[in-house]
């Protein structure tokens, strides 16, 4: 590192009313260039993608075969007319139907990510329903403290107060259950016996709610908020799926962060053998090289529609050649590099490290699979309190990181955000997948430093 100055790592001085008003822009390092699992600044200081970006780095940055995929596209044309057929599409849909698990054979293609992916799986449940003359189904059911985007329709699917509560009126009340926890499970109860009676919780909502009106239940497939990493057992996923079966209820998986080899397979749901009806997929599809997200349904959702229903929903960029052109080059490379099995061999030596993380004062647990691992942060591993707010605790991890080297990604994010969960908050290791076991060594040894010095800073 050319400094270690405190100052250059101070928050930005306003840049106009954007960055008066948010947080999104607020660390003094101008990036200049990326390159693999790095980033560089305007002076030459390097720095680890600790978490790929916001979990969304799968391709190394600075791949040229993404780029020169790209400027091929560009050279054809960068948007079809939407009255023709687009080759780009039809090559990225193809492939995506060949990786996906099961049945999951059709896909409609978003401009934005992991938000209007959302809203369309939202559509697509409701329009599905009315080709089955079933009008009273439109209830969606989700989590407690899921996060699913911010758009007004992932907020109402989403389960984090502190982010619904500004667009109260403007949200739908659908109801919510608890999700799995290891920290309730009852000490006398295996992972397995509780994944099923915590899944016994949508069959009560469903009751409740009235069969007839739930159209959908939708989540993560691992755990969010304070539970973020949680992996819950096959049986938890199993006995929702039959829940769902059961009920004529259609089960969405929001592979938004999981998929594309971030959890050591294409998609995380096939950790539990288990395939749902509507998947969401977001940041890796494209590895942020191009905006895109995605929906993919099953043939059974798909039959009315391919009989010739209209499905009433679209975007001016959905499908842009560009992005497809990118999502195409990614999924080639995940497969000719071997990035899917490396994040699931690299990642179970990164969670072998996980003692020396809880070591420290600060940190109460670790979890998570592949190339993807949270760390809770607390200012007491017993009652699992996070600090004050006014003591900054995040603008410091941030601070201290960037003077060793590393640019974190957190649940915190900035000084104006409220706080997202109950209990201490987690930052995550997830960089590009790959990542080798010397540069993870590394990595460790930057975070390490990062957090004897934060928590001297912070008096833990």
């Amino acid at each position: 590192m050319k400094t270690d100055s405190s100052e250059k790592y101070a928050y930005r001085t306003p840049e106009g009313m954007w960055s008066k008003v948010f947080s999104y822009h607020p660390f003094m390092p101008i990036l200049e260039r990326t390159e693999g699992i790095y980033l560089y600044d305007k002076e030459g200081n390097r720095y680890f993608d600790v978490s790929g970006g916001p979990m969304a780095i799968g391709i190394p940055h600075g791949d040229k075969r993404i780029k020169e995929a790209i400027n091929q596209q560009l050279d054809k044309y960068a948007y079809c007319h939407p009255m023709l057929s687009d080759q780009a599409r039809a090559e990225l849909c193809d492939k995506l139907s060949i990786v996906a698990p099961g049945t999951l054979n059709t896909t409609f293609l978003t401009p934005g990510g992991g938000s209007d992916a959302i809203e369309t799986a939202i559509k697509l449940v409701r329009q599905y329903y009315l080709t089955q003359q079933k009008s009273e189904k439109h209830i969606i059911i989700s989590h407690y403290d899921s996060y699913h985007g911010m758009s007004l329709g992932a907020l109402s699917v989403a389960g984090i107060a502190g982010l619904r509560n500004p667009f109260d009126p403007y949200i739908i009340k659908w109801p919510k259950i608890n999700q799995y926890s290891e920290r309730e499970r009852p000490s006398d109860l295996s992972p397995e016996e509780y994944g099923i009676r915590a899944a016994q919780r949508l069959e009560e909502c469903i009751y409740y709610s009235g069969q007839k009106n739930v159209a959908a239940f939708i989540a993560t497939p691992i755990g969010c908020g304070p539970d973020y990493g949680v992996i819950p057992p096959a049986s938890y996923w199993k006995s929702i799926r039959e829940i769902c079966d059961e009920n004529d209820v259609l089960l969405i998986a929001d592979e938004v962060i999981t998929g594309f080899g971030r959890m050591g397979k294409w998609f995380c749901m096939e950790h539990f053998d288990v395939q749902a009806d509507i998947m969401v997929m977001g940041k890796g599809i494209t590895s942020l090289y191009a905006p895109m997200g995605g929906v993919m349904i099953s043939d059974k959702i798909n039959e009315p529609f391919s009989k010739g229903v209209h499905f009433n929903h679209g975007f001016t960029n959905q499908a842009h050649a560009v992005s497809c052109a990118a999502a195409s080059a990614v999924i080639d490379i995940l497969e000719k590099d071997n990035l899917i099995e490396n994040s699931a061999s690299v990642g179970e030596y990164l969670h072998s490290q996980k003692d020396r993380l809880l070591a420290h004062p600060s940190i109460a647990d670790t979890r998570g699979k592949g190339l993807f691992m949270v760390i809770e942060i607390v200012a007491n591993k017993e009652t699992m309190d996070f600090f004050p707010r006014d003591s900054q605790p995040e603008f410091w991890l941030q601070s201290i990181g960037l003077k060793h080297g590393v640019v974190f990604y957190n649940t915190l994010y900035g000084p104006r955000r409220p706080s997202m969960g109950k209990r201490g908050l987690p930052f995550w290791i997830s960089p590009p997948l790959s990542i080798t076991r010397e540069q993870i060594d590394e990595l460790l040894d930057a975070v390490d430093w990062t957090l004897t010095e934060w928590e001297e800073k912070m008096g833990v």
